[in-house]
C-alpha cells in the first residue's frame, strides 16, 4: 500500500499558501544507521513571500541562507517558517540552502512514531515521515546524494544516476523531475542482486541470508509488470526495487517495495503481495489519490490480489470474496463506513471497507459493463491521468466513456452510503418447463443485477434477476428439469451474508469495541495474556474480571488452558470441538463459537505464559479464521467452521415463508 502519515497531512493543511508547480530539492545526505545520525544540506527551490514547512521535530536547523545572507527561521515544533526575499529570486524562485541533522528514534521504541528511523537494522526515511521538509500544494522534484558507511547501502525512490561503493562506503545519487511524491530514502546491510528487464532496472536489496531468494523475486518482478503493461499502459517508472525490511510492513512507493524480511520467503508474499505492491506504481502512485476518498487501494486490490487468485482458479478468487464478505460481517455497523471516507489503513475496520468493499465495486463494476469494456475504462483511466490527482469521479467518467452507459447511480449507491443490501429469496416456484423467482431486499434499496443458479439434472444455468426495488419476480426457461435455484452462490455481489453463510471467526469478537475481554491466567502467565489482548483486539480492549462479563457483549477470553477450560465449565459453554488431526507439539489453542442467543465468543488457551507470548506477533494475522492450533508461534492447523444451509437456495417447488 502507498504509504502517507496522516498527521503530516494534516500539517500541510494548515501549511499556508499552496503552489501551482511544486518545490525542487537539491539534497546532499549523510547517513548513519547504526548511529542512527542523519545531516542534509537541501538546496530547495521556493517562490518569494512568507513561507511554512514542515521538518521532523526530531531534526534541528543549523543553518538558513539565500544568496549568500542569513535568513530568519522562525520554529514551532514541526513549523518552519521563513520569508524568502524578492530581491534574491530569478525566475520562479529562489534557492534557500538549509542545513539541517539530528539523532532518529530507533526501531521499535516507544517515540517511533510516524518520523523516520534507523538503527543497526538500517535505516527507514519514508516520505511524509518529516525527514525533509515540505509544503502543501504540487509534489516537488528533486535530486538525492546519500552517503552510507559500510556495510550498508542506501536506496531512494526516483531515476538511479550513478553509485559508488569503496572501503568508507556507498554513494548514490536518485532523481525525479515528475510530480510523484517526496523521495523516500532507505538503508541497510543488504546484498544486491540485478537485472535488465527491456530497458527497467530489475533490483533486490535482500539480507545476505535470503540473497538465494532473488531470482524468484525478479522473475515475477518482470512478469507482472509485462502483464499489468499490457492490460494498463507502459510502466510508469524506470525500474523497481525490492527491499527487505527489519520492520513487520509492507509498503510500496513509486519504483520499489519495503517487505518485512520474516515474510519475504512464504508463499503469499510472491504469489499475491508483490504483484499488490508492483499495480500500485500505476494507482497511487503513477496516479496520485485525489479528493473524495481512496480508491487505489481496492482497484489495485481487485487488480492484483483477486487477478491472481482467480489465475489459480475460479474457486480462489470465489474463497477470496468470501472472506471479504466474512470480513464485513465481523464489523461492528458502528464502525462502518462510505466509502468516500475512506483514505488509508489504520486499522482492521478500515481495510475491511477501504480494500474489500471497494474491490467487491470493481469486481460487479465488472459484471456490469463487461471484462472488455472494463479493461477500457481502465486503461482510459490511466493515459488522462497519469501523474496527477484522480478521484472517484474520474474513475466513473472513463468507465463511462469505455461502456457507453450512465454509472452514475452504481457509483452513488457503493460510495456514499455505508452498509450493504440483505437479500431474501422469497419463492422459487416451477409450472410448464418454467421457473419463477422472487427476490426481495431489506430498505434502503439497491438496484442488483443478482446471480442466480438454477441447479438442473443436466447441469448449473446462470441467470440474472434485476432488483431496482423492495422486490421483483423473475421468470427462466431452464433446459432441463430444475432441481434448485439459488441467489448469488459465488458470493459476486458486495452484500452481508445470510444466517448460515457467516460461521464465526475471530473479527466477530476481535472488531467489536465492546467486546469484554477476560484474562484467566495468574502471574506472568497474566501479563502475557494481557499484552495478547492488546495486541489482538482492534482498539484499546476492555478488560473486565470473569465476573464482569454481561452476557450479551461479545467475549474474548484469553489464558492459560485449564483456567480457560474452566471458566467455559462453570458457564456452561462448549469446549474446543476435535478439529485436528494430531494434538502433538500443540502449546496453544484457539478457537470460536456462538452462543445459542448468538453471542460470539473467542478463546485463547496457551499452555503457560511462553506459549501465549508466542502468540503476539502471529495471533493478529488470522482474523477470518475460526479455529488455530500453535506450535510456539508456528500454526499447525487452522481452519473456518463449516457453513450451515443457506436461505438464498431453495429446492425449486418450495414455498416461501
Amino acid at each position: 500500500m502507498p504509504i502517507r502519515s496522516l498527521s503530516f497531512l494534516l500539517l500541510l493543511l494548515c501549511a499556508g499558501p499552496a503552489f501551482a508547480a511544486g518545490p525542487h530539492h537539491d539534497l546532499d545526505v549523510t547517513l548513519d544507521p547504526a548511529a542512527r545520525r542523519l545531516e542534509v544540506v537541501d538546496r530547495i527551490r521556493l517562490p518569494p513571500g512568507e513561507r511554512t514547512l514542515w521538518l521532523s521535530p526530531a531534526l534541528a536547523v543549523s543553518e538558513a541562507s539565500v544568496a549568500g545572507r542569513p535568513l530568519p527561521v522562525r520554529r514551532e515544533g514541526g513549523r518552519i517558517r521563513l520569508t524568502v526575499p524578492a530581491d534574491a529570486a530569478t525566475g520562479d524562485g529562489a534557492e534557500v540552502i538549509l542545513r539541517y541533522g539530528g539523532t532518529l528514534a530507533a526501531f521499535g521504541s516507544d517515540d517511533s512514531g510516524d518520523g523516520p528511523l534507523a538503527g543497526e537494522e538500517g535505516a527507514f526515511l519514508p516520505e511524509g515521515s518529516g525527514w525533509i521538509p515540505a509544503m502543501g500544494g504540487e509534489p516537488p522534484s528533486w535530486r538525492l546524494s546519500v552517503r552510507v558507511p559500510a556495510p550498508f547501502v542506501a536506496v531512494a525512490t526516483g531515476r538511479l544516476l550513478e553509485e559508488g561503493r569503496g572501503p568508507e562506503g556507498h554513494r548514490a545519487v536518485f532523481a525525479e523531475d515528475r510530480p510523484v511524491g517526496e523521495p523516500s530514502l532507505f538503508a541497510g546491510p543488504w546484498t544486491v542482486r540485478e537485472r535488465m528487464h527491456g530497458g527497467l532496472r530489475l533490483r533486490t536489496y535482500f539480507h545476505p541470508e535470503q540473497a538465494e531468494l532473488s531470482d524468484g523475486y525478479l522473475d515475477l518482478t518482470a512478469r507482472t509488470i509485462d502483464d499489468a503493461s499490457a492490460r494498463i499502459g507502459v510502466y510508469p517508472f524506470d525500474g523497481f526495487a525490492i527491499l527487505s525490511a527489519p520492520l513487520p510492513v509492507g509498503y510500496g512507493f513509486p519504483g520499489l517495495t519495503y517487505i518485512g524480511r520474516q515474510v519475504m520467503p512464504l508463499p503469499f508474499i510472491r504469489s499475491q503481495s508483490l504483484a499488490h505492491e508492483i499495480l500500485h506504481n500505476w494507482w497511487g502512485n503513477g496516479i496520485r489519490v485525489g479528493e473524495g476518498g481512496n480508491w487505489a487501494e481496492g482497484l489495485t486490490t481487485f487488480m492484483a490480489d483477486h487477478e491472481s487468485a482467480a489465475r489459480r482458479s475460479p474457486e480462489a478468487a470465489r474463497a477470496m470474496r468470501l472472506d471479504w464478505l466474512r470480513d464485513f460481517a465481523a464489523l461492528p455497523p458502528e464502525r462502518d463506513m462510505p466509502l468516500t471516507a475512506f483514505r488509508a489503513r489504520g486499522h482492521d475496520a478500515s481495510q475491511i471497507v477501504g480494500y474489500g468493499k471497494a474491490a467487491f465495486l470493481f469486481h460487479m463494476l465488472e459484471g456490469e459493463i463487461g471484462k472488455d469494456a472494463f479493461s477500457a475504462g481502465s486503461r482510459r483511466f490511466w493515459e488522462t491521468n497519469q501523474f496527477r490527482d484522480a478521484g472517484w469521479s474520474d474513475l466513473r467518467r472513463a468507465f463511462e466513456a469505455a461502456s457507453a452507459r450512465d454509472l452514475g447511480p452504481f457509483f452513488a449507491q457503493w460510495l456514499e452510503r455505508s452498509g450493504a443490501p440483505v437479500l431474501q429469496l422469497k419463492d422459487v416456484r416451477a409450472e410448464d418447463g418454467r421457473v419463477t423467482v422472487t427476490a426481495a431486499q431489506d430498505e434502503p434499496a439497491y438496484g442488483l443485477s443478482i446471480p442466480v443458479a438454477i441447479e438442473t439434472a443436466a447441469g448449473i444455468e446462470r441467470h440474472v434477476l434485476r432488483l431496482d426495488g423492495r422486490q421483483a419476480t423473475a421468470s427462466f426457461t431452464p433446459s432441463a428439469p430444475a432441481r434448485a435455484v439459488a441467489l448469488d452462490p459465488d458470493q459476486d455481489l458486495f452484500r452481508r451474508l445470510a444466517p448460515g453463510e457467516a460461521p464465526p471467526i475471530l473479527r466477530d469478537v476481535t472488531l467489536d469495541p465492546a467486546t469484554d475481554v477476560v484474562v484467566a491466567a495468574e502471574g506472568e502467565a497474566d501479563d502475557a495474556a494481557r499484552e495478547l489482548a492488546r495486541r489482538l483486539m482492534d482498539g484499546p480492549p476492555r478488560l473486565v474480571p470473569a465476573s464482569g462479563a454481561d452476557g450479551s457483549a461479545p467475549l474474548a477470553l484469553i489464558g492459560t488452558a485449564e483456567a480457560v477450560e474452566g471458566f467455559l465449565t462453570a458457564r456452561g459453554l462448549p469446549p474446543m470441538p476435535e478439529v485436528a488431526a494430531t494434538a502433538q507439539g500443540v502449546t496453544a489453542r484457539v478457537w470460536t463459537f456462538r452462543t445459542p442467543k448468538g453471542r460470539p465468543v473467542l478463546a485463547v488457551a496457551g499452555r503457560d505464559a511462553a506459549a501465549l507470548r508466542a502468540l503476539l506477533r502471529p495471533l493478529p494475522h488470522y482474523g477470518r479464521q475460526s479455529w488455530l492450533l500453535f506450535d510456539g508461534s508456528r500454526v499447525a492447523e487452522r481452519g473456518v467452521w463449516p457453513a450451515g444451509d443457506s436461505p438464498l437456495r431453495r429446492a425449486v417447488g418450495t414455498e416461501g415463508k
